[in-house]
C-alpha cells in the first residue's frame, strides 16, 4: 500500500486556548467582622493564626472550625473560616451556605458578597449551575461596599468575558488596573479577551505585561507559547522558550510538557518531543495521549523507500503505542483508527477492519475510519 493513505492518519489534539479561572486556593483567613465596619476587602484578609494552621488535616481542620462557631456562634468569623475550607475541600454548597449565614450576620462587609460572587462563578465555570447573573450582582455589591476592590472588578471582567461581552470584560479589568496597575490578572485576562476577539498583538502585549508584573505568572507563558506556535516564520519558535519559562516555574507541569511536546513533534522534532511525552507519563502512566503520540511520532517515520523490515519495525513500535493508549482508554477513538492504519500498512487487512469498525462504533460520525473500511471491503 502507498502512503497516499498517510494523509488519513489522526494527528495530535490539542486545546490550543484555555481560559484559566482563578480561585481562592488555602484561605483559611482570620477576619475582624462587625456590622456597619467600612473597611476594605484587602484590611479584612489576614493570615491565619500559627495554631489554626497546625491543623494539618481536613477533619482537624473541620473540627477545628466548628469548635470556634460553638465558642462564638454569633459571629461570622468561624462560619467565613469554614466556607473556605469547604471551598478547598470542594463542598461547595456546604460554603455557600456558610457564605450565606455571613452575608445574614453582617450584610454591611463587603468581603462575604465578593466570596460569594467567587463561589457562584466557580459553580457556573464547572457547570454546576449557571448563576452569572446573581454572581454578578454580588460583585456589584462588594463594590458598592467597598469601592477598592479590584478583585470585583477582575470577577466582573471574567463573567462578561465568558458571556462573551469584550467590551464590558476589558472595561473591568481596566477598572481593576486603575486601582492597582501592578496587579497581573487584569493584564493576563486581557490577553484572553484580545486573544478571544482575535486581536494577537495585543493579547501578546497584555501577557507579556503580566509576566513583568509577576515574572512566575505561568498562565501567561502558557498562552504566549501557544499564540506563538500559530505563527509561521521564525517568530514560531518563540513557542518553545515559552512553554520553558512555563516549565521552570512549573516542571511537573503535564499541560506544559504536552504543549511543548506538540509543538516539537508539529517541528519534526521528534527526539525532544518524546523525552517530553516520557516525562508525563513518568508524572502520570495512565495518560493516553502520550503514548498515542508517541505512536504517531513512530508512524511518521515511515518511508516507501525503507526495506520492509524496517518498515514492519516501524509500525510494530507505533502500534504498540496506540495499543497503551487504548488499553488506558477504550474510546479513544483516534488510537483505534492509527492502530487500523498500520495495520493496513502491515498487509494484516483484519485487524484493520476491526479496528476502523472499532471506531466507528463509539463514533459513528467519524468518516476517516468509514473511507478506510469502505477503502478496504472494495479490495
Amino acid at each position: 500500500m502507498h502512503l497516499k493513505a498517510y494523509g488519513q492518519f489522526v494527528n495530535a489534539i490539542f486545546t490550543s486556548m484555555k481560559i484559566v479561572h482563578y480561585f481562592s486556593g488555602t484561605l483559611l483567613l482570620l477576619i475582624a467582622v462587625c456590622c456597619g465596619d467600612n473597611t476594605t476587602v484587602n484590611e479584612k484578609l489576614a493570615t491565619i493564626s500559627a495554631d489554626e494552621s497546625n491543623s494539618s488535616l481536613p477533619q482537624a481542620q473541620l473540627d477545628s472550625l466548628n469548635k470556634k462557631i460553638r465558642e462564638n456562634p454569633d459571629s461570622p468569623n468561624g462560619y467565613f473560616l469554614r466556607s473556605q475550607y469547604y471551598v478547598e475541600q470542594g463542598l461547595l454548597g456546604k460554603a455557600r451556605e456558610d457564605l450565606n449565614m455571613c452575608i445574614n450576620m453582617s450584610p454591611e462587609t463587603a468581603i462575604f458578597y465578593l466570596e460569594k460572587a467567587k463561589l457562584l462563578y466557580q459553580l457556573s465555570a464547572q457547570g454546576m449551575t449557571k448563576e452569572f447573573d446573581n454572581c454578578e450582582q454580588y460583585a456589584l455589591k462588594t463594590l458598592e461596599l467597598d469601592s477598592t476592590a479590584k478583585e470585583a472588578h477582575l470577577l466582573l471582567g471574567k463573567i462578561y468575558l465568558a458571556l462573551p461581552n469584550f467590551g464590558k470584560a476589558l472595561d473591568q479589568f481596566n477598572a481593576a488596573l486603575r486601582i492597582d496597575k501592578y496587579y497581573p490578572e487584569p493584564y493576563f485576562f486581557k490577553g484572553l479577551t484580545y486573544a478571544r476577539a482575535g486581536d494577537t498583538a495585543k493579547a501578546v502585549s497584555s501577557y507579556i505585561t503580566a509576566t513583568e508584573q509577576n515574572p512566575e505568572h505561568y498562565d501567561s507563558y502558557m498562552e504566549l507559547g501557544i499564540l506563538y506556535s500559530k505563527h509561521d516564520g521564525e517568530e514560531r519558535n518563540m513557542a518553545q522558550l515559552y512553554f520553558d519559562n512555563a516549565l521552570e516555574i512549573k516542571p511537573n507541569s503535564i499541560e506544559a510538557l504536552l504543549a511543548k511536546g506538540i509543538f516539537l513533534q508539529d517541528n519534526n522534532n521528534f527526539q525532544l518531543a518524546d523525552s517530553c511525552y516520557n516525562s508525563i507519563l513518568e508524572l502520570d502512566p495512565k495518560f493516553e495521549i502520550a503514548y498515542h503520540n508517541k505512536g504517531y511520532m513512530h508512524f511518521k517515520t515511515f518511508k516507501d523507500d525503507l526495506d520492509q523490515e524496517s518498515k514492519d519495525s516501524v509500525l510494530i513500535l507505533a502500534i504498540e503505542d496506540f495499543t497503551s493508549a487504548i488499553g488506558i482508554n477504550d474510546q479513544y477513538v483516534q488510537a483505534y483508527h492509527n492502530r487500523g492504519l498500520c495495520f493496513e500498512l502491515m498487509g494484516d487487512y483484519v485487524s484493520a477492519k476491526v479496528d476502523y469498525a472499532t471506531a466507528l462504533k463509539i463514533d459513528p460520525s467519524f468518516t476517516l475510519s468509514l473511507n478506510a473500511l469502505n477503502a478496504l471491503d472494495k479490495q
